[in-house]
């Protein structure tokens, strides 16, 4: 784990920028910081946590994220994406590496504030500042290891800074890795402020929801639905009227919905703390105002059918246009200069003639900040509609089918703002597919879903997906494409080849002991 290594010694030299809110400051760099010598104010210790919000996972949010969506069949990319397409990533794929980096930064960068606020502070700095970037802290090593055990399984646990480079890192144990995860989340509820400043920082509900989630996963529904009851009960959050602005205007994207996302920063010039997605998801350059349009990534031809199992007959759902650029559809608020932008009826140059709507800004003159693969658009990671489907099924529980009148109210607050019609009856396959609409392109969570289903169903699933491309759109013509040998080995990522010589793949798993 050569690079991670580094990550795992890092001291923090604290560099995140950002416009988003009054509590995210901008710093200069600093030489030679310690943390003796840095945190000196409760300011400069909560600026200390801004890396949490989004620089720390630069990597991840980079490409990995929606790499994830590909191997779950809702998109498609460039010939280099194919192996997650085509469900059979290698130990040497570059954006493998770079998803599990970013995490382990995460970590890393976790483990220093820990360190920090466990010694002896600046008396200056009070108790309950202390309190939250611990919270904070403790709370992101919680994300991070909740994604790389779903996505890797057995992994090391890293829960201290090191500089002991003379032995092999063990593998923990899954079921031991998911009792560190909820020892981190319970401390950090018990941490954290129950709001969360201007919107921004975490507060006992991020830890709430994804307590809520680890349950949901571990199928221990009553816990679930108790955590995610607190979110609900809070009054903190609801959802945002309109499912779009989240989305596609960085200034809304920073809303009551949100619970944790990481927030960026765009600078002409400096590089890592900005949202780099529009730049792979549209491939004209007038609309993004640069030639930063590379179009790496589009829908699959499987999501775009997908909206058709959850709508009945003369339903529009009113996500569709602003997850997926609808064929022959005017966007107004994109290429304003010209009075709006028109998707072409027959698509456009793309493997499935369509692009993705979601996570695409525009240009200057729709908002500011807007260079060279380079928005200020936040990344949602955890939204209250989350918390209301994971109500839901935490109610529905192993069951195939529920009336349960809270778990109705809770799933169709999703389908009213959607424009839909209410369910009277709510099944696991509904649920599951009206999931797959409201998260798509979503944090990997389409393919989270699938490794958590039963195993058949997901295999079920995915060998009927189209992972195809489209000759032409008018008339529909698809070059149909079938994974057909699917198997169990196929829902666990390898471990990037960089990393294998620095961890004990030789020996089993070990448990995983809590140190505090």
């Amino acid at each position: 784990m050569k690079s991670s290594k580094k990550f795992f010694k890092y001291l923090i030299v604290l560099t995140f920028l950002t416009s988003c809110g009054d509590d995210f400051l901008i710093n200069d760099v600093v030489d030679s910081i310690t943390e003796d010598n840095f945190y000196q104010t409760d300011e400069q210790l909560l600026s200390g946590a801004n890396s949490l919000y989004g620089q720390s996972f630069f990597t991840t949010n980079d490409k990995f994220m929606y790499s994830l969506d590909m191997l779950a069949g809702n998109s498609i990319g460039f010939e280099g994406d194919a192996p997650w397409r085509l469900f059979s990533v290698g130990i040497n794929n570059g954006t493998l590496l770079e998803g599990w980096e970013g995490f382990y930064k995460g970590i890393a960068d976790a483990n220093q504030l820990i360190k920090v606020t466990s010694g002896e502070l600046n008396p200056e700095i009070s108790e309950e500042v202390k309190n939250q970037v611990e919270g904070e802290a403790r709370f992101i090593r919680a994300f991070s290891y909740f994604y790389l055990v779903r996505l890797w399984g057995e992994v090391p646990v890293i829960d201290k800074l090191t500089s002991d480079t003379s032995s092999l890192y063990p593998l923990n144990t899954v079921s031991s890795i998911y009792a560190f995860i909820e020892s981190d989340l319970l401390k950090a509820a018990e941490l954290l402020p129950l709001g969360s400043s201007g919107n921004i920082r975490v507060g006992k509900t991020a830890a709430w929801a994804y307590l809520a989630e680890m349950y949901l996963t571990l199928k221990d529904y009553t816990k679930s639905r108790e955590y995610a009851e607190l979110v609900i009960n809070s009054g903190l959050h609801s959802l945002q009227p309109n499912y779009q602005d989240q989305f596609i205007d960085p200034s809304a994207s920073v809303n009551s919905e949100g619970i944790y996302r990481w927030v960026w920063t765009s600078i002409n010039g400096l590089w890592g703390i900005q949202n780099t997605n529009q730049a792979y998801l549209i491939a004209n350059d007038d609309v993004i105002g640069n030639d930063g349009s590379f179009g790496s990534v589009a829908p699959s031809i499987d999501l775009y059918l997908a909206f058709d199992k959850i709508t009945q007959p003369g339903e529009e759902d009113l996500r569709r246009q602003w997850i997926i650029c609808e064929p022959g559809r005017v966007y107004p608020e994109l290429l304003t200069s010209e009075g709006g932008w028109t998707f072409p009826e027959n698509g456009d140059e793309s493997a499935t003639k369509i692009r993705y709507r979601k996570y695409v800004v525009g240009s200057l003159n729709e908002h500011p900040n807007v260079f060279f693969m380079r928005t200020e658009m936040s990344t949602q990671l955890m939204r209250y509609a989350d918390v209301l489907m994971i109500y839901a099924e935490a109610i529905l529980g192993d069951a195939d089918s529920t009336g349960d009148v809270l778990a109705l109210d809770a799933f169709n607050q999703i389908r009213r703002r959607a424009g839909l019609s209410e369910k009277t009856l709510l099944t696991r396959e509904a649920l599951m597919d009206e999931r797959r609409i409201e998260f798509a392109f979503e944090a990997g969570k389409y393919w989270l879903d699938l490794i958590r289903m039963d195993r058949e169903t997901a295999k079920s699933i995915i060998r009927s997906q189209d992972r195809g491309t489209v000759n032409t759109l008018v008339p529909f013509d698809v070059a149909s494409f079938f994974i057909e040998n699917v198997d169990d080995n196929g829902f666990l990522l390898p471990i990037p080849s960089a990393e294998l010589s620095f961890i004990d793949t030789a020996n089993p798993a070990v448990d995983y002991v809590i140190n505090d």
